[in-house]
């Protein structure tokens, strides 16, 4: 009898903790704040009188810090899944969506900048990551994830630094800037077209 009392409760109690907690990861809410840390697929929100770890690779994929920047003041709407908070929605402190907000959840993110940006877009700015393909430059407003394998291949070590001063032209494309032209400040060319 007692052990089927002590059976009894556990089932009940563990009901009423997944009901709970179904309850609780349906809801959904809204976070105002300003961003205090950015990684690659999420960033650090500060909301005032709490922090967030805030989950966007829905959105963004692994290019977070391309469209948020430390400081950003912005909006978050989503839910709780664990310890994150996984964003739905993400809008500036003027109220401009920051991505379309059907993007899939395939891993094809359809990401649109800040500011829409037609293309042959050219930003200016300073390299401060480098990798085999690409670059981050950071234009004083926003960084850039940029794409320069059809230029470089994976080469891009060989032809720019962490430090250099660059300007980019392109078009953004699921996430990141696909450049079209790289240039230092003297207007010559880093890395050619190649065939």
């Amino acid at each position: 009898m007692k052990l089927s009392t002590a059976a009894l409760m556990t089932v009940s109690s563990l009901a009423v903790v997944s009901v709970v907690f179904d309850a609780h990861a349906q809801q959904s809410d809204s976070f105002t704040g300003t961003v205090q840390r950015v990684w690659e697929d999420g960033f650090r929100l500060d909301t005032g009188d709490r922090s967030l770890r805030v989950d966007s690779w829905d959105l963004y994929g692994d290019s977070t810090a391309s469209y948020i920047m430390v400081g950003d003041q912005i909006t978050v709407n989503g839910e709780f899944a664990g310890r994150e908070f996984d964003a739905f929605s993400i809008t500036d402190s003027d109220g401009n969506a920051q991505v379309i907000p059907d993007a899939p959840s395939d891993g094809n993110a359809q990401v649109v900048p800040a500011a829409p940006q037609a293309a042959g877009t050219a930003f200016t700015g300073t390299v401060e990551r480098v990798w085999e393909d690409g670059l981050q430059l950071n234009t004083g407003d926003r960084n850039l994830r940029v794409d320069a394998w059809e230029l470089c291949g994976d080469f891009m070590a060989s032809h720019v630094s962490v430090g250099d001063r660059l300007m980019v032209t392109g078009e953004f494309d699921a996430g990141e800037f696909d450049a079209f032209s790289i240039t230092n400040p003297d207007g010559g060319a880093v890395c050619r077209q190649r065939n």
